[in-house]
């Protein structure tokens, strides 16, 4: 059973804060510098007209988390950021504002891993363009409410970019880790945010972890191996000039835009999504949903993609994590961070001390230690 989140306005034309486990349908334009964009761009949104290209986004029903989307490097793909929609739709259904724009360093082949990466001030002019010059800007979130997704190049690239901003979760898609030689910082153990990182054991060998290198990076982080997965299996079936051809799970993409929902909704929730982050499991398998008939009205088909991937016997998948850890203080009824602790923690009497697995009903986030969730 889905607890009800913090009721919308009275602005709002639906009962309900676009959310992971209550969506609507989503919107998408593309913009460039003719409209005072820094670069070419894709900017999704959630909406309830289902013209996508033509859908007025949704406002008055509480603000949005911004997440950055950076792609990677396919020789000879034009305008390879087009490519990604699956990911930054299911997300912008789920209560998020996404820009996917066109970055021209890992478009030509620059290793993000080398010293002032162009790229990075473009997500920067970015950025910093939705947040103050878009003309929705007043929808969205303020900081830390900003997210990251990368694939390839593009999680790399996201990676150093969340390092020491105001960045309040970071997903990456099988990163090129093993291929960072530059000069700057390999980026995972630096990143104190949560983190979410999935690769295949298929041809993907530069983006697999050592579990050295995972154990060194900071809790709470996630980690999803597909079996058979391949490098560009995220892009569904599509024919890209880099890649020899489909891999064998076709459900991955799917089941992808799934668990990326899943964990920003547990970590980065919309504004009146009060629910999301004791709701969403660890695991980031995505619960049932239990919605109103209006709600399922917008719903058709969500979150079917990590279902139907469990469904194809083709397709392995193994999901683990190492959750933050947490401790309620019984007084003030609020929860802390052992692992991002504010100096309050160790002021906590032991009678009042309570370890738990994920926030009690009835408790609040301390604001501290939790920055970025909806009532820190």
């Amino acid at each position: 059973m889905v607890d009800s989140p913090v009721p919308p306005p009275a602005s709002c034309p639906i009962g309900w804060q676009p959310q992971a486990l209550a969506p609507v349908f989503w919107g998408v334009r593309s913009l460039g510098p003719a409209d005072g964009a820094p670069v070419d761009l894709r900017i999704f949104f959630p909406s309830l007209d289902g013209s996508v290209e033509t859908a007025p986004i949704l406002e008055g029903c509480g603000r949005y988390p911004v997440v950055l989307f950076a792609h990677g490097h396919c020789h000879q793909d034009t305008d390879h950021f087009r490519r990604w929609f699956l990911v930054p739709a299911v997300l912008a259904r789920s209560g998020y504002v996404v820009v996917v724009p066109r970055l021209a360093g890992n478009a030509g082949g620059r290793n993000p891993s080398v010293p002032e990466h162009p790229d990075e001030a473009t997500l920067e002019a970015v950025l910093g363009w939705v947040r103050t010059g878009w003309g929705h800007a007043d929808v969205l979130l303020p900081p830390p409410a900003t997210g990251v997704v990368g694939h390839s190049f593009g999680a790399m690239l996201g990676a150093r970019f969340a390092v020491g901003r105001e960045v309040g979760a970071f997903a990456g898609l099988s990163g090129g880790w093993q291929d960072w030689f530059g000069g700057s910082p390999f980026p995972l153990p630096l990143l104190d945010i949560p983190t979410l990182l999935m690769w295949g054991l298929g041809r993907d060998l530069f983006s697999q972890l050592t579990q050295a290198q995972w154990q060194a990076m900071s809790r709470p982080r996630h980690r999803v191996v597909f079996d058979e997965g391949e490098h560009w299996d995220y892009l569904g079936d599509a024919d890209l000039p880099c890649r020899p051809g489909a891999g064998v799970c076709p459900e991955i993409a799917g089941a992808t835009a799934d668990l990326v929902a899943m964990f920003f909704a547990r970590y980065l929730p919309p504004e009146l999504a009060t629910n999301l982050a004791s709701q969403v499991p660890s695991t980031l398998v995505p619960p049932e949903l239990d919605l109103t008939p209006e709600q399922e009205f917008f719903a058709g088909g969500f979150l079917g993609g990590f279902e139907r991937l469990g469904a194809n016997p083709g397709c392995g998948v193994t999901v683990s994590s190492d959750s933050e850890r947490l401790l309620a203080n019984l007084r003030t009824r609020e929860t802390h961070s052992l692992d991002h602790p504010c100096a309050w923690v160790e002021k906590i009497a032991t009678r009042n001390r309570w370890p738990v697995g994920a926030r009690p009903a009835g408790y609040h986030w301390c604001d501290v230690c939790f920055p970025s969730r909806a009532d820190g």
